[in-house]
């Protein structure tokens, strides 16, 4: 029999909002954290002392990580000269960044990228092994029939695996940044009956296997209410579910202010009566990368130059943040790359032929400094996640 006050304390939390019952989410992505500690990265709390990632980023109020499967990674499985280095981001790769997380208590968003690379609005290769295999069939219709059970089988191998170790992500993500498809030329947009009919396999193998996992499908552009508008209608309109709604956000490439975001945000949560998830975010700690050239984001879009220094990002992501937490059905905020920080030996990808890296195109806009540091953004973490 419950007593009184424990029918009482479950009656309050029923009648929260379900923004309010859950902590506010803020945390980054860590796929590259293998990769840079084999190549001698070290991480440093702000009062310069050496440690774990990982327990750094917790200890200044990360609760949650990203991280991204890539099919198979090592030459001859990137795209245009490039590749990611062999046991990078595979699937032994990322089981063992997730039971690093969960050990620090942070939940996970875990990305399918259905690819051995990159993918985003101009490149969704399938994974090279798929490709090959579909390259062998007669004919298109047999082709797309045979992608939709890859697509479900791998979808359950991963989250099995994830599941059998203990590490059953909180929120996973069908592609990344898919505004115009995935796995080109077979879900693009343009012809949006195959597109829905790989989402639909993909929502069900997961939450046939993890049924309190929250599937994400995650656009680029956060503030474009006409893109948003247009895709999820679609998505609708094929019967396409999801859980959560990802924009990723950067004011370099929406030219949109946090005020703007925020507008955004509930304007398309109430449309679809969905939650959202920021998927990405960045801001510049400094004006050029530590080798002195223009970073991936070549200035602040709508905010002033003079705001590219660690007091200029930190302020930025207390704007975020702050916004973020108060716009209904906004869940959280994930931070782009927050750890691959300047090294030598670790760049965007490497170059075939050569091994080589090239350059690090984010080594300005990470949470810690070119020498490792953790920067003044981390001091203002905890407001918003505790």
């Amino acid at each position: 029999m419950l007593d009184r006050r424990t029918l009482l304390a479950a009656s309050l939390a029923s009648a929260l909002p379900a923004h309010a019952a859950t902590p506010f989410l803020a945390g980054g992505d860590i796929s590259a954290l293998t990769w840079m500690e084999r190549a001698g990265a070290v991480y440093r709390d702000r009062e310069g002392q050496p440690g774990d990632c990982l327990a750094i980023l917790k200890r200044y109020g990360h609760n949650i990580a990203r991280i991204r499967l890539y099919d198979k990674t090592g030459p001859g499985t990137g795209n245009d000269g490039w590749y990611w280095p062999e046991g990078s981001m595979d699937l032994p790769d990322v089981l063992a960044l997730a039971r690093r997380a969960k050990a620090q208590g942070m939940q996970i968003q875990f990305t399918l990228h259905y690819s051995d690379f990159w993918t985003n609005s101009k490149t969704q290769d399938p994974p090279t092994a798929w490709r090959r295999e579909l390259a062998q069939l007669p004919d298109n219709t047999a082709r797309f029939k045979r992608l939709a059970t890859l697509v479900e089988q791998r979808t359950r191998e991963v989250m099995q695996a994830l599941v059998d170790q203990g590490t059953a992500p909180e929120f996973v993500s069908l592609g990344n940044e898919i505004e115009h498809g995935m796995m080109y030329p077979y879900g693009s947009t343009k012809v949006w009956p195959l597109l829905g009919a790989l989402l639909k396999v993909g929502y069900a193998a997961v939450k046939a296997v993890s049924p309190a996992s929250r599937v994400v499908l995650h656009l680029d552009d956060g503030g474009n209410e006409a893109k948003y508008v247009d895709w999820f209608d679609n998505a609708r309109a094929q019967g396409v579910k999801w859980d959560v709604i990802g924009p990723s956000y950067y004011p370099f490439w929406t030219k949109k202010s946090v005020s703007q975001l925020a507008s955004f945000c509930e304007v398309v949560a109430k449309r679809y009566d969905s939650d959202l998830l920021i998927m990405e975010a960045g801001f510049n700690f400094a004006p050029k990368r530590h080798d002195g050239w223009p970073g991936q984001l070549e200035h602040n879009g709508p905010y002033p130059a003079s705001m590219s220094t660690p007091e200029g990002q930190r302020d930025f992501m207390a704007e975020l943040l702050g916004a973020m937490k108060a716009t209904p059905r906004v869940l959280g905020v994930l931070y782009w790359d927050p750890i691959m920080i300047a090294n030598p030996k670790v760049g965007w990808a490497l170059r075939e032929g050569t091994g080589q890296p090239g350059p690090n195109v984010v080594s300005n806009t990470t949470l810690f400094d070119f020498e490792g540091k953790a920067l003044p953004v981390l001091d203002i973490w905890k407001r918003y996640t505790q």
